[in-house]
């Protein structure tokens, strides 16, 4: 009986003996994936550690370069605003040089500019031009009046060339022989023009009490000229200050559904204005009837339509009058002159 109480005994600690074992083995390995657990979260906080002196590095970087933007902005400011003040000075000198020349030359007006067109069946008719008042628009006067002393408007072949809708649209002397109207003539047709500086106006002169209205006239480009052309109506809008445009905008009166928007409303405000320069007093009937009855080639079906090459900058304008109507001359008259005449047709 002893025998067999020793020998359960010996089994209940061997048992006893088995469990301490798998719980001790239980402790070992719980304490083991508590250190991998801890050498995990150094990893981890040393891997924060890193990334925030990082972030603090990249933070300072980001500190300096804000910084030394905001200078970069200021010193642009400034030099933005010397050569504003170097435009509006060199502006004021041109404008003073030309109003002198102006005087000199022509004297003080008004200045009237006498075009002859021809139309159909080699009729004539006359258009009158009264000229700005020189002391708001000087430069542009003095390069209209100069280009028509020198008789680029009269000699070889100036003409009423396009119409577009919205205005008539004419080119001196070599006109109709260049490429860009289907002529054969290479290169820059207005070199002579160049040479002399009669070419362009040297900048986009514009004066509020000259808006782009029905029948005054303008110069064509960026810079303005040779071209001029007729408004056939109210194109202050298109051709007129920033500020029109801008307030239009604002108002909505121009958008997304305007025909003449292109979309770009930022960039359209910002365009500068061309030159209007002078109105008509005389001729109205014959620029109404050009701009009604001669025909452009956007009024002919494709078939008829010539082409000067496969190439995209040999296609010619749809605007494009079919028969482009020649000016004959165009000349400077005194405001007694034209008084004679009317004077003369009233006595007839």
């Amino acid at each position: 009986h002893t025998t067999e109480l020793h020998n359960q005994r010996s089994i209940q600690n061997e048992e006893i003996a088995t469990k301490h074992k798998q719980l001790i083995h239980k402790l070992e390995s719980q304490i083991h994936q508590l250190k991998l657990r801890e050498t995990a979260w150094e990893r981890t906080i040393s891997e924060l550690v890193a990334r925030k002196d990082i972030l603090e590095r990249r933070e300072t970087a980001w500190t300096r370069t804000i910084s030394e933007l905001m200078v970069d902005i200021e010193i642009r400011n400034k030099r933005e605003g010397w050569w504003s003040v170097m435009r509006d000075e060199m502006r004021g000198r041109i404008g003073g040089l030309s109003y002198m020349a102006v005087l000199e030359r022509y004297g003080p007006g008004p200045h009237i500019v006498s075009m002859i067109v021809e139309l159909d069946n080699n009729q004539h008719e006359e258009i009158l031009i009264e000229l700005a008042n020189p002391k708001l628009m000087p430069h542009s006067v003095h390069i209209f009046l100069s280009q028509i002393s020198a008789g680029y408007w009269s000699r070889g072949t100036p003409a009423i060339v396009m119409n577009p809708g919205h205005v008539l649209q004419a080119c001196p002397h070599p006109c109709l022989e260049t490429k860009a109207l289907g002529g054969s003539y290479p290169g820059d047709p207005y070199v002579d023009m160049k040479h002399v500086g009669l070419d362009a106006v040297s900048f986009q002169e514009y004066h509020p009490s000259y808006p782009h209205e029905k029948y005054t006239v303008g110069f064509a480009g960026r810079p303005g000229g040779p071209e001029f052309y007729f408004n056939l109506m109210n194109n202050t809008l298109d051709h007129g200050p920033a500020e029109v445009r801008k307030m239009a905008l604002e108002e909505g009166s121009i958008g997304d559904n305007d025909e003449d928007a292109d979309g770009d409303e930022e960039e359209m405000v910002l365009v500068e204005p061309d030159p209007c320069f002078g109105k008509v007093i005389k001729g109205f009937e014959v620029i109404d009837k050009i701009s009604e009855e001669y025909i452009t080639r956007a009024d002919l079906p494709d078939e008829a339509k010539e082409s000067r090459g496969d190439e995209e900058d040999d296609v010619l304008s749809d605007s494009l009058l079919v028969q482009p109507v020649r000016i004959v001359s165009m000349s400077i008259v005194s405001e007694d002159d034209t008084s004679k005449e009317e004077e003369t047709r009233d006595e007839l």
